[in-house]
């Protein structure tokens, strides 16, 4: 049996009017961890959040020896170019949504992390730092500026820019983990949130196959007022609120056939997501929801 959890009894709810969310079970899913066993989403009927069940206290364990896909390998060849091409992608348009560039950034739960490793190449008069769980950086960002973190205390107030892409859904209690990220901000500062949209175009098509499902390592699936109100309620201001494509369909292509991710299902991603754009777009229900806040 999936237990109750116990943030979810007490989240308020977004349109709920300060009444907690009405949750009903919605599916179970494969542990892709190997580490939880029973694994599975209730959602909220009313502003649409789901939480991953059972509850996690910690979920560092899942992490380690970053073994997860959260980490892209420490390789060369054909697929990690063209993952360096879709990272470095998404650091221009960022810098683009901002109008102007930083002088300190942080990447917090910076994974592998070729989006900061983007950012370092595109930003050299600026200081941009990566931090995530583990005590020394990953391979793409040998050199570069890192720290864990557990240090994060140390560092509040340090940056005029702070993104957390597909950092908000690793954590049972999201609210929480918003206002240490946005501790870290300078007064002023901007944060940019980017997760998977629960009410994506594909979910209902691929099912359990969509590739931000994840369990258990997603442990809460954003709507957009769940994500909007979370943002208002750690004391933002939002300014930006954006549709984005991200490519999923490789890996969801591999779900469904039950096979891991590989470079032939990389392909396939790339050949579809014209596809996969193309229905976003015409829906309106994009497969990732990115927003740019300000702090008081």
């Amino acid at each position: 049996m999936i237990h109750r959890h116990p943030v979810a009894d007490v989240r308020p709810c977004a349109v709920g009017d300060g009444a907690p969310c009405s949750f009903e079970p919605m599916r179970r899913f494969a542990d892709k961890s190997g580490k939880v066993g029973e694994v599975g989403v209730i959602r909220c009927t009313r502003c649409g959040i789901g939480v991953s069940m059972p509850p996690l206290a910690d979920v560092a364990f899942l992490y380690e020896g970053r073994a997860s896909q959260d980490f892209q390998p420490d390789a060369r060849g054909l697929a990690h170019r063209i993952k360096d091409i879709a990272f470095r992608r998404q650091a221009r348009t960022l810098l683009r949504q901002l109008g102007g560039a930083p002088r300190a950034a942080l990447d917090f739960g910076c994974g592998s992390r070729q989006v900061t490793r983007g950012l370092v190449d595109m930003l050299p008069a600026a200081e941009v730092t990566g931090a995530d769980f583990h005590d020394a950086p990953p391979a793409e960002l040998a050199g570069r500026r890192y720290f864990p973190i557990g240090d994060a205390p140390e560092h509040t107030g340090a940056f005029d820019l702070v993104s957390a892409f597909h950092v908000l859904e690793h954590d049972d209690d999201p609210q929480a983990l918003l206002g240490r990220i946005a501790a870290l901000a300078a007064p002023g500062g901007t944060i940019v949130l980017e997760v998977p949209n629960i009410d994506c175009f594909w979910t209902g098509l691929l099912g359990e196959a969509w590739d931000a499902w994840y369990l258990p390592f997603h442990r809460t699936h954003f709507s957009r007022p769940a994500l909007r109100a979370l943002v208002e309620r750690a004391g933002l201001t939002i300014e930006q609120d954006l549709d984005i494509c991200v490519p999923t369909m490789g890996r969801s292509i591999a779900n469904a056939f039950g096979r891991p991710n590989s470079l032939l299902f990389l392909l396939a991603g790339v050949a579809l997501h014209p596809l996969q754009w193309l229905g976003e777009k015409l829906s309106g229900r994009p497969s990732a929801i990115r927003i740019v806040a300000r702090k008081a």
